[in-house]
C-alpha cells in the first residue's frame, strides 16, 4: 500500500481503522459461546443428517460452538417426561427437533427450554404452534412445505400444455391445503379439479372420475390417499393413462412420478440454525414466524416421461437437481 506523503496526520485515520478492525476481530472471537443443543431425531436418515450439517454451519457462523446431545427415537424409546428430565438436567440451551414425531414429543415434554423444529410438514395441523403455558414446549421452526404456487409453476414448466390438474384428498384432513391450492392455481392460470374421499377404497373411483377432466395429477400429504395400496394404484393408473404425476418429493420421483419440487434439506437446516440464533439472542420462540423452504429443488423422471409420451424441454432438465 502506498503511504508516501501521508505524514503522521494522514496516518492517524488509517491506524484508527486498523485498530477498530483488530478490536472487532478480537471481540468476535471473544463472544464465541459454547452451547449445548439437544438434537431429537425421529429416526436416523440422510435427510436429517443434511439438515443437522446446515444447522451446525450456521451456529458456527454466528459464533456458537455447539455440543450436541442426541436422541434417536428410532432406536431409543423415550417418553415426554423422560425427555424433559434429560434436557433440563443436562442444562441444554436449545432443542432441535428433526421430524414431526420428534417435534411432537418435544412439544409434549413441556420443557423449560426454547425449541426449534425442522423437517416437519404442516406444523399447525400437527399441533406444534399452540401457544401458552399449558400448550407444551414453546416452539417455532422451518417446515418442509413448498408453497403450492411454486409447485404449480414447476408443473407448467415441465408440462406446458397442462390446463387442469386434479387432486384426490380427504376433506377432514386436507381441506386447508386444497383451499390454498385453489387460489394458487388461479394465480398461475391452472384449473384445479378436486375429488374428495374418506377412505383409501374410494381412491380408484376418484381417479376414474378425474381422468377425463384433467391434464395432470397432483399428490398432497394426505394420509388417506398416501397409503401403500393407494399409491401403488395411483402410479399404475398414471402409467396406464399417460397422466403426468407430480409427487411430494424426490422419493416419489424415484418411485415413478414425473416430477416433484422439494426443499433443499441442508438449507432447511441452515434456516433452522438462523432461527435458533435469534432465540439464543433473546427472541421468544412463539414470536418468531415459521419459515418455509427458501431453496427448492426440481426432480424429474425421464423414464416416466418417455413412457407417457412427454418431451421435457432441455432447459428444464438442466435446471433439475435430480434426474432419473
Amino acid at each position: 500500500m502506498k503511504t508516501e506523503g501521508l505524514g503522521r496526520r494522514g496516518m492517524r485515520p488509517l491506524l484508527g481503522c486498523l485498530m477498530v478492525l483488530v478490536c472487532w476481530l478480537g471481540f468476535d472471537q471473544a463472544t464465541a459461546a459454547n452451547i449445548k443443543v439437544a438434537v431429537v431425531e425421529t429416526r436416523k436418515i440422510k435427510a436429517y443428517d443434511l439438515a443437522l450439517r446446515g444447522f451446525t454451519d450456521v451456529m458456527k457462523r454466528y459464533g456458537y460452538e455447539p455440543e450436541f446431545i442426541e436422541y434417536d427415537l428410532g432406536s431409543q424409546k423415550l417418553s415426554a417426561e423422560e425427555l424433559r428430565a434429560n434436557v433440563e438436567s443436562s442444562k441444554v440451551d436449545i432443542i432441535l427437533a428433526l421430524g414431526t414425531t420428534a417435534a411432537r414429543l418435544v412439544k409434549d415434554a413441556h420443557a423449560r427450554v426454547p425449541s426449534v423444529f425442522s423437517m416437519v410438514s404442516e406444523p399447525a395441523q400437527s399441533g406444534l404452534l399452540n401457544a401458552g403455558a399449558n400448550q407444551g414446549t414453546p416452539m417455532t421452526g422451518v417446515c418442509l412445505d413448498v408453497p403450492v404456487e411454486q409447485q404449480f409453476k414447476a408443473l407448467l414448466e415441465v408440462v406446458p400444455k397442462a390446463r387442469k390438474v386434479g387432486v384426490i384428498y380427504n376433506p377432514d384432513e386436507s381441506a386447508f391445503i386444497v383451499d390454498e391450492a385453489m387460489k394458487a392455481a388461479n394465480r398461475v392460470g391452472l384449473g384445479l379439479v378436486t375429488y374428495p374421499v374418506h377412505s383409501e377404497a374410494e381412491v380408484p373411483d376418484g381417479l376414474n372420475h378425474l381422468r377425463p377432466r384433467i391434464d395432470a395429477l397432483w399428490l398432497i400429504g394426505d394420509r388417506t390417499v398416501l397409503t401403500t395400496q393407494s399409491l401403488q394404484y395411483v402410479f399404475l393408473f398414471a402409467f396406464q393413462t399417460n397422466l403426468p404425476l407430480m409427487g411430494l418429493s424426490e422419493h416419489f420421483v424415484r418411485m415413478g412420478a414425473l416430477l416433484a419440487v422439494g426443499p433443499d434439506y441442508e438449507d432447511v437446516g441452515r434456516q433452522s440454525g438462523e432461527i435458533a440464533a435469534r432465540i439464543l439472542r433473546g427472541s421468544d420462540p412463539e414470536e418468531v414466524p415459521v419459515a418455509s423452504p427458501r431453496k427448492v429443488q426440481l426432480s424429474l423422471n425421464l423414464r416416466t416421461a418417455e413412457i407417457i409420451g412427454l418431451s421435457i424441454p432441455d432447459t428444464v432438465i438442466r435446471k433439475a437437481a435430480a434426474v432419473y
